[in-house]
């Protein structure tokens, strides 16, 4: 009894010390950062500030309130996920009459006698538990290639079985979705599911149960893109589209940006139904860099995409290293956002460094739950200084996320500075903050290629003739050739991308200059954004070959250009006003038509060809100039080249269209484009 008396006493006063210790850090943090909460900061802005979360904890009422002080979302670590519903070992088998009589889906389509019963007990105590505290949930995961028992995909449900055919699958994977959805939404407490990771890390799934039955397809993967349809069929039954969103999830987004769009294009193909980008940020102070993965961001809100930070914690080597990444990478976050970036959730994964998933690290800002870590105070001050305290801002609504509109520019926006001349003629362009010249990449002369910043070298790609147009606006084309200075898509967007194209002279290739308070030092705008974006060099990098793009004025130095003279240019570019006609179809009445979804680096071509030609069409070819489209993948299609041509022929099942009828494929490439491009079809 004395030695436990003297340890009790022991350990007061190391708890003591521990509290003193702790005030005396706090104390040094900046005291109008420390002063705000996660949800009065992040959560007001943002929509939603989220974490990782096991039922067991939700049973304590303490732990809930410490995290609902920072939360108002939640995702399980593991009990929505299919192993944990349908048990791991074994099937428990009950019978289609059965299942029905306990409310789940059976599909028009399914053969079998049984299905795999489903055990949300555990799931529903703590959907319950977030209803009556006013927490939302993420639901995680319906469809992934771990965690998921063997026997799903096996005959009979066995663990010993063959793996079924697909069209078994099919039925199977719509009866899992819509019967879990659909228990959720049936009942008193479905409002608290309001996000569905539909899809998880699909592109690093290997040896999976979903790739011995459909193949290891990864950027088209035929069972991910019916798992969102279904999910999204059970939104569209119980009126949700606008209330709840689906999600693609994966980790290292950041090195694989685009397949991650490639795939999230591919679900969408001929109607939206994956919202965005989960992105898992398990991160480490050495790697990604802030930048690195910062980047990745922007690529996927560039391509239109909602995007959630889903899984947060930083590997550290301590306090300090901890404190100084985690404030450079929401500094760079809320940039983002602050630029109408629709990012509308950060989730951390796991309330405090005593719960977390990595073992002998302490990646999460509370060291405890309900216990700072001077890198919580980091992460607000990030915000404050980004977005000013609270209550000078106007709070994102929680119910209903809605998405972030483009920013309409206000006072410091606007550049008032008048209208610039220069004088027709050869010029290179010379970035003020860089002191590196705008380059065709590669220098290559071809239709849709990028520009970025370059090292002088006298090249025929940093060379432009600028041409004044009679409307008051300059053309820049190219040494290359017939090729004019281009915003992707003529976009009045943030972040859309500066290459080269076919001179035509419209308004994506038409610019205004601005003057500056220095002389002889220029801002372009382009006419495609009405004069409120101009030509910028991404993120005032100065590296070679650092992007171009068009961004909001705000007059830095990455958006300041001269005009440098080039010597002894004899050549005067003719301009091309008026494209090349598009080639008509071969047989009378079979039409194509596309649409072209461009993110920057890369885009997604979306074809349909129709039949009215009065008979069934037996076989097609379509012809696609290279010039014109990069094709890097494709689906539903055969691609081969043949001289300057894409040459695209259908696969067995689409290679026959009905009168009336009409057949849909895609591609994806990388680079640029224009509106437009030259085809054949026969």
């Amino acid at each position: 009894m004395k030695k436990f008396k003297i340890r009790k006493l022991m350990a007061r006063v190391l708890a003591l010390a521990l509290v003193f210790g702790t005030f005396f850090m706090a104390s040094k943090v900046d005291v109008s950062a420390a002063s705000y909460n996660l949800m009065e900061t992040y959560g007001a802005k943002y929509g939603y500030s989220g974490n990782c979360v096991h039922t067991h904890m939700l049973r304590d009422s303490r732990i809930v309130n410490a995290i609902k002080k920072d939360s108002n979302i939640v995702t399980l670590g593991n009990e929505m996920k299919p192993d944990y519903l349908l048990g791991s070992r074994q099937a428990t088998l009950i019978s289609v009459d059965e299942a029905k009589r306990l409310g789940y889906y059976i599909p028009s389509n399914y053969k079998e006698r049984f299905v795999p019963k489903i055990d949300f007990r555990t799931v529903d105590e703590a959907v319950k538990i977030c209803y009556e505290n006013g927490l939302k949930m993420r639901g995680h995961t319906l469809v992934w290639h771990s965690q998921t028992p063997t026997w799903l995909f096996r005959e009979n449900y066995s663990g010993n079985g063959r793996f079924v055919n697909t069209a078994t699958m099919d039925a199977r994977l719509e009866f899992y979705v819509k019967s879990v959805m659909g228990h959720f939404y049936s009942g008193k407490y479905g409002s608290t599911l309001v996000y569905w990771d539909v899809c998880n890390e699909t592109l690093h799934a290997q040896n999976s149960g979903w790739e011995a039955v459909y193949g290891s397809n990864k950027t088209n993967a035929v069972y991910v893109k019916k798992a969102f349809n279904y999910a999204y069929q059970v939104l569209e039954q119980y009126k949700l589209t606008n209330s709840v969103k689906l999600f693609y999830n994966d980790y290292n987004t950041y090195m694989e940006v685009n397949d991650v769009i490639k795939l999230v294009n591919y679900i969408n193909q001929g109607k939206k139904v994956c919202a965005g980008v989960g992105m898992q940020s398990h991160l480490g102070t050495g790697f990604p860099s802030v930048d690195y993965y910062t980047n990745a961001l922007n690529s996927f809100l560039r391509a239109g995409f909602e995007v959630q930070i889903t899984e947060l914690d930083i590997t550290n080597k301590g306090d300090y290293d901890l404190n100084n990444y985690a404030y450079r990478l929401f500094k760079n976050i809320n940039a983002a956002k602050k630029n109408g970036g629709n990012i509308s959730c950060i989730t951390w994964w796991g309330p405090s460094d005593a719960e977390t998933w990595i073992r002998n690290e302490k990646p999460l800002i509370w060291s405890n739950i309900g216990v700072a870590k001077p890198a919580y105070d980091e992460v607000v001050k990030a915000f404050t200084e980004t977005f000013g305290n609270p209550g000078s801002f106007t709070p994102q609504p929680t119910i209903t996320p809605q998405p972030t509109p483009t920013p309409t520019p206000s006072g410091q926006n606007v550049n008032t500075n008048s209208t610039a001349h220069i004088d027709d003629g050869w010029y290179y362009l010379k970035n003020t903050n860089s002191q590196k010249y705008l380059t065709v990449e590669g220098d290559s002369a071809k239709a849709g290629a990028n520009v970025c910043i370059g090292t002088g070298r006298g090249l025929d790609g940093q060379k432009w003739y600028v041409r004044n147009t009679n409307d008051g606006y300059i053309t820049l084309t190219s040494k290359l050739g017939d090729f004019m200075l281009d915003v992707a898509n003529g976009s009045a967007e943030d972040g859309a991308n500066i290459g080269i194209y076919n001179a035509y002279g419209g308004d994506a290739q038409k610019f205004l200059l601005k003057n500056t308070k220095t002389n002889g030092v220029y801002t372009i705008a382009t006419k495609s954004s009405k004069e409120v974006r101009y030509i910028d060099v991404y993120e005032h990098k100065k590296v070679e070959g650092t992007n171009v793009c068009q961004w909001l004025y705000y007059g830095n130095p990455n958006q300041e250009w001269v005009f440098e003279k080039v010597a002894e240019q004899s050549v005067t570019p003719q301009p091309t006003p008026v494209p090349t006609p598009v080639p008509q179809p071969a047989v009378k009445g079979l039409e194509l038509s596309y649409t072209i979804n461009n993110w920057g680096g890369g885009y997604q071509v979306s074809y349909k060809i129709s039949n009215a030609t009065g008979n069934t069409v037996n076989g097609w070819t379509l012809k696609v100039n290279k010039n014109q489209v990069n094709i890097d993948s494709s689906w539903n299609v055969k691609v081969t080249t043949s001289g300057d041509y894409y040459v695209i022929t259908p696969v067995d099942w689409n290679a026959s269209i009905a009168n009336g009828g009409s057949i849909e494929f895609g591609s994806v490439g990388v680079g640029q484009i224009g509106n437009s491009f030259d085809y054949v079809l026969e």
